[in-house]
């Protein structure tokens, strides 16, 4: 049974380990009723732990090469209806139409490192549907979801991700976990989509915080005063969030930038 080779334009790096796809698929809390999405299956060494664990696994490839690969290895679980391969872009799904029911799914993934942002960006406009999703990351990018304010890592993707989620840590994994190795470590943690309503809509909260980061070397209100004309609205703005003016972008919290969207 032929394998493609992994293609660097795709970012592939084959998880290969037991001993770690055995600890994510413990780490993810699978029920044997669960319904599970798997994103980048590759050559299929997590998606047999999680059709050990899980009542039936969504895998997504892009990689068609793989897709006849995986049709291959997995051929009695596709029969039986435990698995199912989807060949598309991830970027692409509509979630919505994919998991019809809010909150029927547990994501577990090893996610492609060149398009992680982009797809975990893409997830947060549909976290309805989702219960937990716990992936794999270029350590780089978990620890700028995790950052704290006041880090160096904080800053717009980790409220934008924070804005959605609650946060989770996990556990790094180490390059010879992989077939070819990356030349980073690797991180496994868990998002889980915030149930409360934080009355300012994603999109103005987007746009406020793209500014504030604009230049991370100065000051927030540096930043924020090219963008808004009223000067009396911008202090009054500051005073009843508690930020100071000399406050950076980085060592404003989620509450205060949410006070601040409020009030501007």
């Amino acid at each position: 049974m032929n394998s493609s080779r992994p293609k660097k334009s795709l970012g592939q790096h084959f998880l290969t380990s037991v001993e770690y796809c055995r600890r994510i698929v413990a780490y993810a809390e699978l029920h044997e009723t669960d319904l599970v999405v798997e994103i980048g299956p590759g050559r299929g060494h997590l998606t047999e732990h999680l059709l050990g664990r899980a009542a039936k696994v969504l895998a997504i490839e892009l990689d068609s090469e793989l897709v006849n690969f995986l049709h291959t290895r997995f051929a009695r679980p596709i029969a039986s209806g435990m698995l199912e391969l989807i060949e598309a872009d991830v970027l692409q799904v509509d979630w919505t139409a994919l998991l019809p029911h809010p909150g029927s799914a547990k994501l577990v993934a090893n996610l492609p490192y060149n398009i992680s942002t982009r797809i975990l960006t893409k997830m947060s406009e549909a976290k309805d549907r989702f219960h937990s999703l716990s992936f794999m990351v270029q350590r780089e990018v978990a620890d700028r979801i995790l950052a704290k304010p006041g880090d160096t890592d904080y800053g717009y993707f980790t409220l934008a991700m924070e804005y959605h989620f609650h946060r989770f840590p996990g556990f790094v994994v180490p390059p010879g976990a992989f077939s070819p190795p990356p030349k980073v470590f690797s991180y496994v943690m868990k998002l889980i989509p915030r149930e409360e309503d934080f009355d300012v809509p994603a999109a103005r909260f987007r746009k406020l915080v793209r500014r504030a980061f604009m230049r991370r070397r100065k000051t927030l209100w540096n930043n924020l005063k090219q963008e808004y004309e009223d000067l009396d609205l911008l202090r009054e703005a500051f005073d009843r969030c508690s930020i100071t003016g000399r406050a950076r972008p980085q060592e404003v919290s989620l509450v205060q930038y949410l006070c601040l969207a409020r009030v501007l």
